[in-house]
């Protein structure tokens, strides 16, 4: 009997203690995160104004193909954030008060947990059916292109159904400017047997998403909140 109230007592005591945990062991769901991360990660605000880019890029594309023979014209989009959200990755780094490093960064695109950024697979999908052709044209690393192939068809994105090329940068030496990768899509599209193609749009999330010098094209951007690079909202975040 002594042995049971001991137990007891033990017991209680233990709750006493959980009871009495330090706010810092606070749930990382209520911590405080940036604007811009809060914003992308859990507001319907944000995946609108991503579906109203993504609509008029289509609504541009509908006009292009009405005007231009089958398969002669491509889109070229970036992945990260313009396909694919990261924010996951953001919120982790923010909830534990690390910052970016590339092997964090590598950890995470070998999860393959990327998601959907609102409004692109149907664009995706609205490029194909009109007879243009899609690029995807990414500065995440070479050694991350089998991860990325697979986190894209994961959210069910897969070659050659929604894009035929998808090309990265050598790390770490490769640099990050994307002109000459966007220079060669339509000599890549060519040895595919897709012969005189034209890029006519480029969509992204960042000012070098895009060409450096002015052509026939057009820029569609979309807002990630100013988590990373030089964002090419004019205002990016909540609150434009």
């Amino acid at each position: 009997m002594i042995r049971f109230r001991h137990l007891a007592a033990m017991l209680a005591a233990a709750g006493l203690a959980a009871c009495a945990t330090p706010a810092a062991t606070t749930p990382t769901a209520e911590r405080d995160l940036s604007p811009g991360v809060a914003w992308v990660a859990s507001s319907q605000g944000w995946a609108d104004e991503a579906e109203a880019v993504y609509d008029e890029a289509t609504a541009y594309v509908e006009q292009v193909a009405a005007s231009r023979p089958e398969g002669s014209w491509a889109v070229a989009l970036d992945i990260d954030e313009t396909v694919l959200n990261n924010v996951e990755y953001q919120v982790r780094l923010e909830e534990s008060g690390a910052t970016y490093t590339p092997e964090s960064w590598h950890a995470w695109t070998g999860e393959k947990a990327a998601t959907l950024v609102p409004g692109a697979k149907e664009f995706l999908e609205r490029v194909n059916a009109l007879g243009g052709h899609i690029a995807l044209v990414t500065n995440r690393a070479d050694s991350e292109q089998l991860w990325t192939e697979e986190n894209l068809a994961q959210v069910g994105l897969t070659r050659p159904d929604d894009f035929r090329i998808l090309m990265t940068r050598a790390y770490p030496e490769g640099a990050s400017n994307k002109m000459p990768r966007y220079a060669i899509i339509p000599a890549m599209l060519g040895a595919q047997g897709y012969p005189d193609v034209e890029v006519v749009a480029y969509v992204g999330d960042n000012v070098g998403d895009k060409p450096d010098t002015p052509g026939d094209w057009e820029f569609f951007c979309i807002d990630q909140g100013a988590m990373y690079g030089e964002p090419c909202a004019a205002v990016p975040g909540p609150g434009r």
